[in-house]
């Protein structure tokens, strides 16, 4: 498979957290799902590796069309894509 090219929109957050979040999302598109909507099975794969790596409250959504308007943590939010034409915002809560 192609190397998978990878867009930062914005974000406010360390580069530690910015490759996990990179890899996970990766992780997450390649893998197959077989109940529900796929993009909601990424933001969940990513949410949960966050609350997991971090505390609980994070946030992600994933899709190709949206709008949103977050209050965040400082150093907790990144707005990305890896695949084309596919967003993901995360971020967690205050």
């Amino acid at each position: 498979m192609a190397a998978q090219r990878t867009t930062i929109f914005a974000e406010d957050m360390n580069d530690e957290m910015q490759t996990l979040a990179i890899e996970t999302a990766q992780d997450a598109f390649q893998t197959s799902f077989t109940k529900g909507s796929v993009y909601a099975n990424i933001a969940e794969m990513i949410r949960a590796a966050f609350d997991k790596n971090d505390t609980k409250g994070w946030n992600c959504i994933v899709g190709r069309s949206f709008g949103a308007f977050v209050t965040h943590k400082i150093k907790t939010y990144i707005y990305f894509q890896v695949v084309p034409n596919v967003c993901i915002l995360l971020w967690k809560g205050q």
